[in-house]
């Protein structure tokens, strides 16, 4: 019944080309055991190089040297390759902040991509999960929040990689597989500690369903394969959809909020996913996005204001500028939209070099309109005020924005950060905007407004003020 079920989940999941230079997981339990067993017996008959892994978590002191020996012991005596790694998983579980469950999951999965990336005979990874696990799975993902492909289970194929050929088998099969082919096991004596999430979910609800269903596995793994069908066919779309507009981590916040929603919510996951990478590459751990991340971002690009943003897990933020949608790191997103330089400059005649906004200013008395083309020429951002000299007080100068500052224009006393959104500066354009200012305040803000009654009319004696902001690439 064992080998019937791996071989018609062989065939429906597309596993015979994966069946080549496989690396076993094997943890010396009748799961792993019965895997290595039917893989050696298939490995002689088609001609293919096997070979085991197993992983010592450090959490069983004793109990997990023994598994190690035998597992070493098994391979030893069927010629088989055994690679062994040893972890100090608690170690790391509270250094990561993560729980032992979840940490030795991300050390097997590290060891079995540096195997199989530095053994160049090796194509494939074998797990041993099995129908019991996948309906742990999705019990566990269902009781913490999911949404399809959480309760669609474990997948019997991941990406090109891995595949789990037991995955129509119960745990009640496998155990009498091993037993009539003498297959050897251990046991794990932490199986019965449910303190463990799975554990108490195999111990405590899964035999109650069987009330219900007495093979519950099994309309749960079909359940699982309509949802993966489903999942599939909404992720092909979203993939068609985020390729046709060259979406990696920024695109149009508007595009996005006109999909629907099941679109959006994969679109908003690869978008995390990507940036992680980028920012990470092959050390990033794996921190998927839960439902209510989703929709807090879902909320600023459907429905937030012009500036917005969302701390994601991995100091990744989601944020909106305007009309723009993005992934930034949080050091990024600072860097580039918190950053507020400190300058204080007395302007007097002539030109200045403003080091800390990569600007320059001139302060004239005559106008000069060929200067004020060649600045357009060498900058992004170019303005001209020209000042009523008799409504100027003392010194000119310019500072940085500061939080209750305040211009009078068209008659109202206005804040500058309410300006800000009114003229909808962007954020990352805001703490890098001077102020211009005399003795009286704030006399200009460029590209917004100047103080009532400052500007020069024609005939009046003026003071002419030039500003050049984002030096255009070479």
């Amino acid at each position: 019944m064992v080998e019937q079920k791996i071989e018609q989940a062989i065939i429906d999941f597309g596993m015979k080309n994966k069946l080549s230079g496989v690396l076993i997981g094997y943890s010396g339990g009748a799961d792993s055991g019965a895997l290595l067993s039917y893989m050696n017996k298939y490995a002689k008959l088609h001609g293919i190089h096997i070979a085991a892994v197993h992983v010592n978590h450090g959490i069983r002191g004793d109990e997990a040297d023994r598994d190690e020996q035998f597992c070493r012991d098994v391979c030893r005596e069927l010629g088989i390759e055994l690679f062994v790694e040893r972890a100090d998983v608690p170690a790391l579980a509270k250094s990561e902040g993560r729980g032992l469950e979840e940490t030795g999951r991300h050390v097997r999965y590290r060891t079995f991509r540096r195997i199989i990336d530095t053994h160049p005979e090796l194509d494939h990874i074998a797990l041993a999960h099995h129908a019991e696990d996948n309906m742990e799975t999705v019990i566990f993902n269902m009781c913490r929040g999911t949404g399809i492909r959480g309760l669609s289970g474990i997948p019997p194929v991941r990406g090109e990689r891995v595949i789990r050929p037991l995955i129509y088998c119960t745990k009640s099969e496998i155990i009498g597989y091993c037993i009539a082919n003498d297959i050897p096991y251990v046991t794990d004596t932490t199986n019965g500690d449910i303190d463990y999430t799975r554990n108490y979910i195999r111990s405590e609800i899964l035999p109650r369903l069987t009330r219900i269903n007495p093979s519950p596995q099994i309309a749960i793994s079909q359940l699982c394969t309509l949802l993966r069908n489903d999942d599939v066919f909404i992720q092909r779309a979203a993939s068609r959809f985020l390729a046709e507009n060259g979406i990696e981590t920024e695109c149009p916040r508007g595009l996005l909020a006109s999909q629907e929603q099941a679109l959006l919510s994969r679109a908003i996951r690869y978008m995390y996913d990507k940036k992680s990478e980028l920012l990470y590459g092959q050390r990033r751990p794996y921190q998927p996005l839960d439902f209510e991340h989703v929709r807090a971002v879902t909320r600023i690009i459907c429905g937030g204001g012009a500036h917005s943003r969302v701390s994601l897990p991995g100091r990744i933020c989601a944020a909106v500028e305007g009309d723009l949608f993005m992934m930034l790191g949080e050091d990024e997103y600072e860097a580039k939209y918190m950053y507020t330089p400190e300058f204080y400059i007395v302007l007097d005649d002539g030109e200045h070099t403003v080091s800390e906004l990569d600007a320059v200013i001139r302060v004239s008395s005559e106008p000069d309109i060929e200067y004020e083309l060649g600045l357009r020429g060498a900058f992004e951002d170019v303005y001209h005020f020209s000042a009523k000299r008799c409504a100027l007080v003392g010194d000119i100068y310019i500072k940085n924005r500061e939080a209750g500052d305040r211009i009078t224009s068209c008659g109202m006393s206005k804040l500058t950060k309410k300006l800000y959104c009114e003229y909808k500066i962007p954020l990352g354009k805001r703490n890098v905007l001077p102020v211009f200012c005399d003795g009286a305040g704030i006399l200009w803000i460029p590209g917004i407004c100047s103080r009532d009654g400052s500007a020069a009319r024609e005939g009046d004696e003026a003071v002419h003020i030039y500003y050049a902001h984002g030096r255009r690439a070479l």
